[in-house]
């Protein structure tokens, strides 16, 4: 008789929460012959084609407030102007301007179950189709990001676990687009019709959905797609951490130490995560969240796809 996963107490310690998903790598490693049919997507999203996205006006939507989101941060500037008017004023200028598009796309997030699902907007930058005035492919800046590791991660939670300290954890906001684009060159983007005013006006200027007259605009910040937005955001918040104490940690990307306050922050893109004592916590995340928009630090739950369980152990003969 084959072992079972529930006969194995490491897998069946982990929780009710991961039972499915460790049931699964378990069948897979006794090549369990009804695993072949199995298939399982774990509160993923189901993505829809274009055609489906249009069909469904829940999905549209979900994309126009997720536009209303972006533009709460003046993502793009909503002046729509005719490509041939930016060309002529490139020239006149002699100035590089880089012309691409906003992908919006739209999935159900929770689509394995009804009671849960909802439809999830995105709008992002395609920056592998941009171009310049002359058609050529557009030259970005040849910038990187750095963020931390799960090394650095595991290191902030064991610091938090100190006696007299603890650990929260924050989510940015709509992250990239706190941060300009501070691309050498102007960039526009087409605006899709599904995010065009519902009055009409644009229709009377005389753009179309397609082609060359499609109203372009003014991108703003650093939205995702841009290949540079990583980059733009990672130094808007190193920026804002270093002005309220922040010391960058010599070899450890993305980690920062308080002196003054003996916090440790790390950093994972948009996730933030901060180990130090319980009395001078709240004041850092204070000060930061004046210059940053974060969700409410919360005690660490979930981090880079893990969840953490703190117990307080007594050493042995207390």
């Amino acid at each position: 008789m084959s072992s079972s996963w529930k006969d194995n107490p490491s897998i069946e310690s982990r929780g009710p929460d991961t039972t499915d998903l460790f049931e699964f790598a378990w069948r897979r490693r006794t090549r369990d012959p009804e695993c072949i049919a199995d298939v399982i997507f774990g509160a993923v999203h189901k993505l829809l084609s274009r055609s489906e996205t249009y069909a469904s006006q829940d999905a549209i939507n979900a994309i126009r407030k997720e536009a209303e989101g972006l533009q709460r941060y003046d993502t793009w500037i909503n002046v729509p102007c005719f490509k041939g008017d930016l060309i002529a004023k490139a020239s006149k200028e002699g100035k590089t301007y880089h012309f691409g598009e906003l992908l919006t796309i739209c999935s159900i997030k929770h689509a394995e179950s009804p009671l849960l699902a909802c439809h999830k907007g995105r709008i992002c930058y395609m920056g592998d189709r941009a171009k310049d005035q002359h058609g050529q492919a557009a030259i970005y800046q040849e910038l990187s990001s750095s963020p931390s590791g799960i090394f650095d991660v595991n290191l902030t939670i064991a610091y938090g676990c100190c006696p007299g300290n603890c650990v929260t954890a924050a989510d940015a906001i709509k992250a990239y687009v706190q941060s300009l684009l501070k691309s050498n060159s102007p960039t526009y983007v087409a605006i899709p019709h599904e995010l065009w005013p519902q009055d009409g006006s644009w229709e009377k200027l005389g753009f179309q959905r397609k082609g060359y007259d499609r109203p372009m605009c003014r991108l703003n910040k650093a939205l995702y797609g841009h290949p540079e937005s990583g980059a733009h955001w990672e130094a808007h918040l190193t920026s804002a951490i270093r002005k309220c104490g922040g010391c960058p940690i010599l070899g450890h990307p993305s980690c920062f130490m308080f002196e003054a306050s003996k916090q440790l922050l790390t950093v994972y893109v948009d996730d933030l995560l901060m180990a130090g004592p319980i009395d001078t916590q709240e004041s850092v995340w204070k000060a930061l969240r004046v210059l940053v928009s974060t969700e409410d630090p919360e005690p660490l739950d979930r981090f880079l796809g893990r969840t953490h369980k703190f117990e307080h152990l007594s050493a042995p003969g207390c």
